[in-house]
């Protein structure tokens, strides 16, 4: 039984939660194989990979190009999907190839366009999951980028490809997918205690820990004031070590603990991050509590910022207050905040199940 995994380029909550469903798969099933593929080194997996998956490097749709943390670069983004596009055809022909290959019984993407095309030149059923469609985005710089209008057309045609989407919480656009499926929150849980975890990484049991998680973007922060106040600061990989104060945990220190990252998050009394979903729903997952700042003009950012509302104690403050202290003034008074229920957050135990069961079927 053969699964080929593709997730989309941009930033690393795909590649995260699609690797759960990975896990998951082969976990459910020992006669089942993964071949995973994303732009993200292996290294980022740390404890998170497991016998029957497969990795392998590969680039199907661009997502969006960044200035920084929290500013898109349009132009830079049009030529991205322009270069693909001169590709694409070359791009299908490859995938197509190592499909029928590797005898992939069934595609699962999140959500790289061109994946659903060389499933379909392949003769192979594909499923579609996400929270949002890339129409749906790129849509959203129509009056800035109209040049973008053929892209949006050739991205909606490959959606309509696959078979069905497993429709994910936190919902925006995913209009041209027929057989929608909605799952649980996916995120990834942490099976320590936060004590454990503290101990593992050799941080203290009472003091303050805040996460910075920032996607492999340097963010200035002003850590001087954590100092003042004995707080824990954590950065971890991708993101640059700024130094002391921070307590960097690299993928090797996570490895040599045993640890995953989800397992960072629950150590945490907070995390600090621009709002995206991978973030968003391991801060549900593993209740801790969120302060973020905006994501520039994003569409996704108003439907994660309402979940996070939701969810978690949570506090959105601007990007420039990082740079002073009232962020840990913040910080410190959101994690004494009571949490809401916790949703259900099975939804890769539910995608690996349905997949495994089409399988079985046929």
């Amino acid at each position: 039984m053969n699964i080929a995994i593709y997730t989309s380029a941009h930033g690393y909550g795909h590649a995260s939660r699609s690797h759960e469903v990975a896990r998951v798969l082969v976990e459910l099933d020992k006669n089942c194989r993964v071949h995973f593929m994303s732009t993200v080194p292996d290294s980022f997996f740390a404890e998170e990979t497991r016998s029957g998956i497969i990795y392998r490097s590969c680039k199907l749709d661009v997502g969006m190009r960044q200035i920084d943390s929290l500013n898109m670069d349009l132009p830079g983004t049009l030529q991205d999907l322009d270069d693909l596009m001169h590709r694409s055809d070359d791009l299908i022909d490859r995938e197509t190839s190592f499909l029928r290959k590797e005898s992939i019984d069934i595609v699962l993407a999140d959500l790289p366009f061109l994946a659903f095309e060389a499933a379909a030149k392949a003769g192979i059923p594909s499923w579609g999951m996400s929270n949002f469609s890339w129409d749906w985005i790129y849509e959203y710089y129509l009056d800035e980028l109209p040049d973008i209008m053929p892209h949006i057309d050739r991205i909606r045609s490959a959606y309509k490809l696959a078979e069905g989407l497993f429709r994910l919480p936190f919902v925006g656009g995913l209009d041209y997918f027929s057989n929608p499926v909605d799952v649980p929150l996916l995120a990834r849980q942490s099976k320590l205690g936060k004590s454990e975890i503290r101990a593992r990484l050799q941080l203290s049991q009472d003091d303050p820990v805040i996460l910075f998680s920032f996607g492999g973007i340097r963010q200035e922060i002003n850590a001087r004031a954590g100092i003042e106040n004995s707080v824990i600061l954590l950065t971890s990989d991708p993101s640059p070590d700024p130094g002391k104060p921070f307590a960097h945990i690299s993928d090797s220190r996570l490895k040599e603990t045993g640890l995953r990252y989800c397992d960072l998050v629950s150590a945490a009394d907070a995390v600090i991050s621009k709002p995206g979903y991978g973030i968003v729903s391991e801060c549900i997952a593993n209740r801790t509590a969120l302060i973020y700042t905006p994501r520039g003009k994003f569409r996704e950012y108003p439907v994660l910022a309402k979940a996070v509302k939701e969810h978690l104690p949570s506090m959105e403050i601007p990007a420039e207050a990082l740079s002073g202290d009232i962020w840990l003034q913040i910080a410190l008074q959101v994690i004494e905040q009571p949490f809401p229920a916790r949703p259900d957050c099975s939804g890769a135990e539910v995608i690996a199940k349905n997949l495994l069961a089409s399988l079985h079927l046929e």
